[in-house]
């Protein structure tokens, strides 16, 4: 990538403009000329830089939950095991991470009634044991990766995190809407007027879409509309889960300090394991493991938490966006 492409992508990433020709405003803004910048953003995404430009929901906001969950799996059945997990439509994120418990997925469904039906299913299947790690409570989630050269590299800061949340209340959406959902999930067409492309899709006049995402925006059912990227195609090649162990009622407070570093994207409050004792679980994306370590060690040490560990993605089996109402679409 040169220069010009890694300011595509910071803009595209955190300021894709909800109007009827986005990529007129994004030329202007870039100071080019709309066609240019189309030419360049289609060949980013047929590069995989790109994985796709769109929404980012929030699952509890459209009546779904989700968990993430953890399984030791035997060596010589990581494959096997990996490509059933992979299988369900409810896995969007499904890695390898060095360390006993070495599968870990996230699983996504209409009820969490569901979740642990899902994983009978595959203990049964499979004769092991899969483990629900629900987030208790959310300080930041904002996978969004600085691509324009600084000394630091580092993801681009989010203006802190989130308050911790237990829950969100589902909004109550007509058919229409579900069918906008179902139209945008996947993401937009790369083409002058995607958003005029969506409303021929769903039925509707193409200032009600964009005037329905936005809102969806501003009251955080859509946590954010843009690019999202392939990390490691931008440089971040090192993917690491942090965890420490706190005592309960310093947490919270750690886990909304940790979600003021810009490096880091993910950051959950989550129930132990009886050999797996970590509450605060913290997604770092950095340039190297070396880095990624250095920081996570600095980390522990601000948030005095003595027992921590850290553990590195080693395979992607699956990244992929979550498809909402799928079951319900009539046609």
């Amino acid at each position: 990538m040169d220069n010009e492409d890694k300011r595509i992508l910071s803009l595209l990433q955190t300021e894709f403009p909800v109007v009827a020709r986005p990529f007129d405003a994004l030329a202007e803004r870039l100071g080019t000329e709309p066609a240019a910048l189309l030419a360049r953003v289609r060949r980013l995404a047929e590069g995989g830089v790109i994985r796709r430009i769109g929404p980012v929901f929030d699952s509890r906001r459209l009546g779904y939950t989700s968990t993430l969950a953890a399984a030791r799996v035997p060596a010589e059945r990581l494959a096997e095991v990996a490509e059933r997990v992979s299988r369900l439509p409810g896995v969007t994120h499904n890695y390898e991470r060095r360390g006993d418990y070495n599968l870990w997925f996230t699983l996504t469904a209409r009820s969490e009634k569901e979740i642990a039906e899902t994983l009978d299913t595959l203990r049964r299947e499979t004769g092991l044991e899969f483990y629900s790690l629900p987030a208790l409570a959310m300080y930041k989630i904002r996978a969004v990766f600085n691509t324009v050269d600084t000394p630091s590299g580092s993801p681009l800061p989010s203006g802190g995190g989130n308050p911790p949340r237990e829950k969100s209340q589902p909004a109550e959406l007509d058919e229409g809407q579900k069918r906008l959902v179902r139209a945008i999930q996947g993401g937009l067409a790369i083409e002058a007027e995607p958003f005029a492309s969506v409303a021929e899709r769903v039925g509707q006049p193409t200032e009600k879409v964009l005037e329905q995402i936005r809102a969806w925006t501003a009251t955080g059912l859509v946590r954010r509309f843009g690019a999202v990227v392939a990390h490691r195609r931008v440089g971040y090649r090192a993917n690491g889960m942090a965890v420490f162990n706190l005592p309960a009622d310093r947490v919270d407070e750690a886990g909304r300090a940790l979600a003021e570093r810009p490096e880091i994207t993910h950051c959950y409050r989550r129930p132990p394991l009886p050999d797996f004792p970590y509450t605060l679980y913290a997604m770092i994306h950095g340039q190297s493991e070396e880095a990624v370590r250095s920081l996570v060690d600095r980390l522990a040490q601000e948030i005095d938490a003595a027992e921590h560990a850290l553990l590195f993605s080693t395979a992607e089996f699956k990244k992929s966006y979550m498809r909402y109402f799928e079951s319900e679409d009539p046609s």
